[in-house]
């Protein structure tokens, strides 16, 4: 193992293991946590032919009491480990009730408060390698251009005078997005045209995060696992379980229509079979045939996270900023070489204006858009040609109501259900315990006022999702349109590309310092986190939380034509 101060001076580091050791890596975590100077974020690569299995390490563990309680932790992520990268993360105080709100730091810059920061700040990240060598010839390629020692800082991000940056939106995107750069170090700037944040299609009141699975396993397979690992690993560390968000596993059921064919990859029903029911299994009886279970799928308030990753002091959030239009402008700087005969050179430095009606609302070295169905335009202002990818506005329509109007002795599922939509109930909202169902998907009306057809529509969704609780709800929908509805709505607007992915990446044709991470469609909530957690680490060099082949589905330049 390296030296425990080999990371002295470096925000970042790197260590590398050909052969993930168990104890090792538990006493390099043990080291670092218990080093004042520490870098923020250790990063380590590891390879593993098989999974890390969870009671082979904690008996491992049990004769080395100061690394025990770390082994517990790990041993709490060492589940659903299927050949390929997983990211498993670490704070330094995850021994912490998660369970607490974030705390608004002192207003004064005190040493004990940029210690108290830096703590919170200090993450070890764990890049499991999973499977034979041979049949993941990348994991060489992961492994050899992560040696041990700090990460290779680019050098565009070198070369800034400083690091600050605009994020445009705030949602989970904006937010996720926001959050990753502001635990590196970043000077964040987030605007959104909203009064509060989550003022768009992350303010649904409520939503399902499970994985997506298919025979293939394809690549939308996979980034959906690892992005709903790094959300259940966030809302465990930022929210309040069983009123902001709830690990209760969802049902899905594979109807027809809409939704994607059903089943998994053949691999999983034979010699991945125990690591893949850590995701997704067959749904047990009472539950109809073409039922599957997501064990770790959850229900969630979009906005309530939204809020807890703003809640940083390196974030600074604006409301109502209606941005209009960006601009790069170069201006000339002095920088002084301490050298015998000590002079100045005039060197040239790049800031991009964030602009609202010819107003400068924020000036900083780079800027990331995670404005929804408004990128687009925005993006258009700053390209040397004027264009910008084709994003699709994408309408969605929730209904809801309470639980109290529920009639008695309603069926009600126990768990989340999704499938056509998906149904949650006793949820907490201001007016009491709710339910949700919905939501519509609408490629052409981008106006996000409720409309009464999209409430029937939801009610034919739930009639092919849960029959039983459909028909219980019926007369509740009935009151639709009348002095005194009994179900409400919300509306929103998503946006997506063709291809169904997210644009995560450089904006292609404009100046440098101009990124997005947007078009989530109806992903946002499984991928807008992983997004903004892999566009930090492409600018840090450091490993990326997905195989490079997946991170380029999400590459914003893919649809740039080729040279």
């Amino acid at each position: 193992m390296t030296g425990q101060h080999t990371w002295h001076g470096y925000s970042s580091q790197c260590h590398t293991q050909a052969s993930f050791d168990e104890l090792a890596f538990l006493a390099l975590w043990h080291n670092w946590a218990s080093d004042a100077a520490r870098t923020t974020h250790l990063h380590v690569v590891a390879h593993t032919a098989q999974p890390v299995q969870a009671e082979a390490l904690l008996a491992a563990a049990a004769g080395h009491s100061e690394l025990l309680p770390l082994a517990q932790q790990l041993a709490a992520q060492c589940w659903g480990l299927l050949p390929g990268i997983h990211r498993l993360r670490f704070a330094l105080n995850d021994n912490a009730p998660h369970n607490t709100p974030h705390h608004t730091p002192p207003a004064q810059d005190t040493p004990e408060r940029s210690e108290s920061w830096h703590n919170s700040n200090a993450r070890l990240l764990l890049t499991l390698c999973v499977g034979p060598h041979a049949d993941w010839p990348e994991f060489a390629d992961v492994l050899r251009a992560h040696a041990s020692g700090p990460c290779a800082v680019p050098t565009d991000i070198a070369a800034l005078h400083e690091r600050t940056v605009t994020v445009i939106g705030a949602g989970i995107a904006g937010a996720g997005t926001a959050r990753a750069l502001a635990e590196r170090g970043w000077q964040v700037t987030v605007l959104d045209a909203g009064a509060e944040p989550a003022a768009g299609a992350s303010g649904l009141p409520v939503g399902v995060v499970a994985p997506h699975t298919s025979h293939d396993d394809s690549g939308v397979s996979r980034l959906s696992r690892a992005g709903l690992r790094l959300m259940e690993q966030t809302m465990r560390g930022l929210l309040t379980e069983g009123v902001d968000w709830g690990c209760t596993g969802v049902r899905e059921r594979r109807l027809p229509g809409k939704t994607r064919r059903g089943g998994v990859p053949l691999s999983w029903l034979g010699t991945d079979a125990n690591t893949a029911n850590d995701w997704t299994r067959k749904a047990p009886p009472p539950a109809p045939d073409d039922a599957y279970w997501h064990p770790r799928g959850a229900w969630l308030r979009p906005a309530q996270l939204v809020r807890a990753l703003l809640d940083h002091p390196n974030i600074r959030w604006q409301g109502n900023a209606k941005v209009d239009a960006l601009k790069c402008v170069t201006r000339e700087t002095q920088t002084h070489h301490a050298t015998q005969n000590a002079h100045r050179q005039n060197t040239s430095a790049s800031k991009w204006q964030v602009l609202q009606n010819g107003k400068v609302l924020a000036e900083s070295s780079r800027v990331v858009l995670a404005a929804g169905p408004g990128s687009a335009a925005l993006i258009a202002t700053a390209t040397t040609d004027g264009g910008a990818p084709r994003i699709n506005p994408l309408r969605g329509q929730v209904s809801w109501g309470l639980m109290a109007d529920v009639p008695a002795g309603s069926f009600m599922p126990t768990t989340p259900v999704n499938g056509n939509g998906s149904f949650v109930h006793n949820i907490t909202s201001p007016e009491g315990p709710a339910w949700y169902t919905g939501a519509t998907y609408d490629r052409i009306n981008d106006d996000a006022r409720l409309l009464d057809g999209d409430h029937a529509e939801n009610l034919e969704r739930l009639k092919a999702l849960e029959s039983e609780t459909a028909n219980a709800l019926g007369p509740l929908f009935a009151t639709v349109g009348t002095s005194a509805p009994r179900v409400h709505g919300w509306a929103g607007v998503r946006c997506g590309v063709h291809d169904r992915l997210p644009m995560t990446g450089r904006v292609p044709n404009a100046p440098e310092g101009l990124y997005m991470n947007t078009a989530m469609g109806s992903r946002g909530l499984t991928l807008g986190l992983l997004c903004g957690e892999l566009l930090a680490a492409q600018w840090h060099g450091e490993p990326l939380p997905v195989e490079a082949r997946l991170a380029k589905f999400l590459d914003a330049t893919r649809f740039k034509p080729k040279a």
